[in-house]
C-alpha cells in the first residue's frame, strides 16, 4: 500500500494533500530538528524550508516509498547543513567524531520518539475538550489538586475524567506498538 501522504497531482487536490502532510508532520519535525539544533526558531526555519521545497517541487516525492522517512531524512540533512554553515564548531565536531552507528541510533530513536509524540497527540486531540484539558495539564506535571483548582472542578472529577482519558487512549492506541516502545525509550534516553 502506498504512503497516504504522497502528493499525487497539481491543483486543488495537491494543495489539500500538502495541507494534510503539513498538519500531520510539521510539529513533530520541529521537535526533531530542535534535537539537533537546540534552537527552536532555527528548527522551525529548517522544517519550513523543507516543506517549502516540497511545495515548490513536489516531483521530489516521485518514487519515494515513505514520505515520513523522506521528511525525517531531509530535516536531518538540513540540520547538519545548518550546523556546518553556521560554523558552530563544537556541535559540528561532536557530530563528526561520533561513529556512524551512534548517529544512526540517535536518528532512529528520535524518529520513533517523534512518531510516538505525533500518534499520542493525534489521539489526545480526539478526546472531549474537558478530558483533553485535564490530560494535557497532567502531562505538564500538574497534580490532580492543582488541575482541579485551575479548572474549578472537584478532584474526583479530575480522577474520573483522567481515568476515562487513559482508557480511551489505550483503546485507540492498543495496536500501536510505539507506546510500549515509548516506555523503553524513556528509560534509555531520558
Amino acid at each position: 500500500m502506498g504512503d497516504p501522504h504522497v502528493i499525487k497531482k497539481r491543483g486543488k487536490q495537491e494543495e489539500e494533500d500538502f495541507k494534510i502532510l503539513f498538519r500531520d508532520y510539521f510539529a513533530s519535525m520541529c521537535v526533531f530538528a530542535n534535537r539537533y539544533l537546540e534552537d527552536g526558531e532555527m528548527a522551525r526555519d529548517v522544517v519550513h524550508d523543507v516543506f517549502c521545497g516540497l511545495w515548490e517541487n513536489p516531483s521530489e516525492l516521485v518514487g519515494v516509498a515513505s514520505v515520513k522517512n523522506y521528511l525525517y531524512t531531509s530535516v536531518k540533512n538540513r540540520c547538519l547543513d545548518v550546523l556546518r554553515r553556521e560554523n558552530i564548531h563544537h556541535r559540528y565536531v561532536e557530530w563528526e567524531q561520533e561513529n556512524e552507528k551512534e548517529r544512526e541510533e540517535f536518528f532512529e530513536i528520535e524518529t520513533l520518539r517523534e512518531d510516538v509524540y505525533r500518534l499520542l497527540d493525534q489521539a489526545i486531540q480526539l478526546l472531549p475538550e474537558r478530558t483533553r484539558e485535564i490530560l494535557l495539564l497532567k502531562l505538564q506535571g500538574l497534580k490532580n489538586q492543582e488541575i482541579a483548582d485551575q479548572l474549578h472542578i472537584s478532584v474526583n472529577s479530575v480522577n474520573t475524567l483522567k481515568a476515562n482519558a487513559y482508557k480511551v487512549l489505550r483503546d485507540q492506541l492498543h495496536d500501536q506498538y510505539f507506546l510500549s516502545l515509548l516506555f523503553f525509550l524513556k528509560k534509555v534516553c531520558f
